[in-house]
């Protein structure tokens, strides 16, 4: 996961926010990836479109948007983009095409958490969310992100991985 070890190199309160804000991205991803393992579909889904979200705002963050231009952008995708790219920061086409549509993404974050009573609303379901979300997070700008295992993707799966080990429980030792 994106570390605080490099923290002197982020020297702005924006991109230390911006680690945050990926860090977070990575841990909704993470459990997105567990909740779908498991069948848990429409909770995988919202999870996924959260840290789409958190993923943007790191990115715009770490570009040099300040926390108040984010909270403007609100959960609107296409305000977030613009946002972005108003720092000349260049969004991969395929994640614009995919991702930029703002009733598609709404529906994904918030129909999958409330209960959808429109039959015509459609949720948007893409096959590569932990891909999609970790490219956001390569995305190169003015603060980039450094992952210890070399790219976010393995990192991803790293940290997939931890989350299914199974708990060891402490063994409570007795003094006699």
């Amino acid at each position: 996961m994106p570390g605080y070890g490099y923290l002197s190199y982020i020297n702005s309160s924006q991109g230390r926010d911006g680690l945050l804000f990926a860090q977070r991205a990575m841990e909704f991803t993470s459990l997105g990836c567990v909740a779908e393992e498991r069948k848990m579909v429409a909770v995988s889904v919202n999870l996924y479109s959260i840290a789409i979200e958190l993923a943007f705002k790191s990115l715009a963050l770490r570009s040099g948007a300040a926390v108040s231009q984010c909270e403007k952008a609100g959960h609107t995708i296409s305000k977030i983009l613009s946002l972005i790219q108003s720092f000349n920061i260049k969004i991969p086409e395929h994640l614009d095409r995919k991702l930029k549509d703002d009733k598609s993404f709404k529906n994904r974050l918030l129909g999958t958490r409330y209960t959808v009573f429109d039959p015509k609303e459609v949720i948007t379901y893409h096959k590569n969310y932990p891909e999609m979300i970790t490219e956001i997070l390569e995305i190169p700008c003015p603060i980039p992100l450094k992952f210890t295992d070399g790219n976010a993707l393995a990192e991803l799966n790293f940290f997939v991985t931890s989350l299914k080990q199974p708990v060891q429980k402490e063994k409570s030792v007795s003094k006699t």
